[in-house]
């Protein structure tokens, strides 16, 4: 979604991160240095100290008891933190989070997600002229609701892999952490996740009274599979097939862009979806070919119910990874 009103844009923001939801920021130009200093963020509610938790380990996928900093305004810092006696209380006294301060005791129940164990924090501050964009969303996080800082960690999610650094880099990232981000925010651009819409898929939707054509699943690209074998010693076999499309938008080439495959049936249906073939073509075909090896087995309703149900759920799971789309 294009929001190119900025009040608009840090209030849908902040509405985010007031509700418990952690949100992905990629502005403007990248950063050199240890920290991320709100160009290419994840941010959060410093209020909800079950955010640690969830972040480590659902977003980041790292121990559970790392710390997060704060990006503060810079004018409102001193109230927060012991700054010390001779600064002034505008003063920029940590533009890159390079500063670990004591957060005042009257405050630390208040901002619990960005206090560390010991009552530190390693604070950012930042100020309007250094950073007017990243300065005015934190100002409407604080009309809203009198905190004037963020939780702030480097937008980087997956194994290994440093800090995003190109749209591309972003995209990849922000769809592999399902269930945990689910926004994005590049300059005037609000990206949410997509749920799979079924029923345009099953021709059961309708606009302006009129139902819509069916669409058909068709793969993100060329792709290609490889399938092992694994005999153990009581000569059990389990088969494994993966799939590399360089096309997919969650392509990682790092590991050769494998993904793992469910099954051979999800393989199988991956390999049809060609933007030709309807759901109800597919399961049509798998009901021809049941036929011939389980007979009038394959009239029975819930078997059929059953085969639509593994179908549908295979390519909602394909859609999600970003191996088809519709």
């Amino acid at each position: 979604e294009l929001v190119t009103r900025d009040d608009a844009r840090y209030e849908m923001m902040s509405t985010e991160i007031e509700s418990g939801g952690v949100i992905a920021w990629y502005q403007g130009r990248s950063e050199m240095g240890p920290r991320a200093l709100g160009h290419r963020s994840i941010l959060a509610d410093p209020r909800k100290k079950g955010l640690v938790r969830f972040i480590n380990e659902s977003v980041k996928k790292r121990e559970s008891f790392r710390p997060f900093a704060p990006s503060a305004l810079s004018e409102e810092a001193a109230n927060w933190f012991d700054l010390g006696d001779d600064l002034d209380d505008n003063s920029n006294i940590s533009p890159f989070m390079s500063m670990t301060a004591l957060v005042k005791e009257d405050k630390r129940d208040l901002i619990p997600a960005v206090t560390h164990v010991d009552g530190s924090s390693r604070l950012q501050t930042v100020t309007k002229e250094a950073e007017p964009a990243y300065h005015e969303f934190i100002s409407t996080f604080f009309k809203r609701t009198g905190v004037p800082m963020v939780l702030n960690t480097s937008f980087n999610t997956l194994p290994s892999e440093p800090i995003v650094e190109t749209p591309r880099d972003a995209i990849r990232t922000f769809l592999c952490s399902m269930g945990s981000i689910e926004m994005l925010v590049m300059g005037e651009y609000i990206i949410t996740r997509k749920d799979a819409d079924v029923r345009r898929l099953l021709g059961e939707k309708s606009k302006g009274g009129v139902l819509l054509p069916a669409t058909n699943p068709k793969r993100a690209g060329p792709a290609q599979y490889e399938t092992k074998f694994l005999i153990s010693d009581n000569d059990d076999v389990q088969t494994t097939t993966r799939i590399s499309m360089p096309d997919r938008p969650m392509h990682d080439e790092r590991d050769g862009g494998w993904y793992e495959l469910l099954d051979d049936l999800e393989g199988e249906i991956l390999g049809v979806c060609d933007g030709k073939v309807s759901v109800n073509d597919i399961v049509n075909q798998y009901l021809v070919s049941s036929q011939a090896q389980m007979g009038d087995e394959v009239e029975n309703q819930e078997y059929q119910e059953i085969l639509f149900g593994n179908i549908l759920r295979r390519l909602i799971r394909l859609y999600e990874h970003s191996l088809i789309k519709w």
